[in-house]
Order: C-alpha cells, then structure tokens, then sequence
C-alpha cells in the first residue's frame, strides 16, 4: 500500500493535469484568466446552479496577464533568473 505522502503527491499530479485539460478547453493560457462568471456550483436541489460570485459573494481582483513568456522572464516566476544566475 502507497504512503500517504505518495498519495497526496499522485492527487496533486492529476488535480494539475485536470486543471490544466479544463483551463484548455475554456479557451485560457493561464489559469488566472477565470473569471467568477466561468466556475459553476452547485447549490442545493431547488436551484441547481449559480456562478461562484453570486452564490458566495466572492470577488475576484483581475490578475493582469500577458502571456506566459512575461511569466517566464520575470525574476520571481520565471526560469530564466534561476538560469542566468547559476
């Protein structure tokens, strides 16, 4: 029988796979682009659904994005600084 910790680590592996096929199939480069109007939940038996924002009042602030290269270069998330620096 798989550790815990083996465990966990498969559920994380597979839960970004399944993000990643979602953010995909919505038309997004980078999951920051959802919006609140995008993700669905359900409720309760009388009224199915409802975007996340109505249903639990949660406002997202808009995440400035352009493109995955601007992540690349950038000193803190990108790759490149840990390049050039070793």
């Amino acid at each position: 029988m798989p550790l815990k910790s083996d465990r966990l680590a498969q559920y994380f592996k597979t839960f970004r796979k399944e993000l990643f096929e979602i953010k995909h199939a919505a038309g997004y480069e980078h999951t920051c682009e959802f919006t609140m109007d995008d993700i669905q939940v359900n409720v309760n038996d009388d009224f199915l659904h409802s975007d996340i924002q109505s249903t639990y009042g949660y406002e997202k602030a808009k995440v400035n994005f352009n493109g995955t290269q601007e992540l690349q270069d950038c000193a803190y998330l990108g790759g490149n600084h840990f390049l050039e620096n070793n």
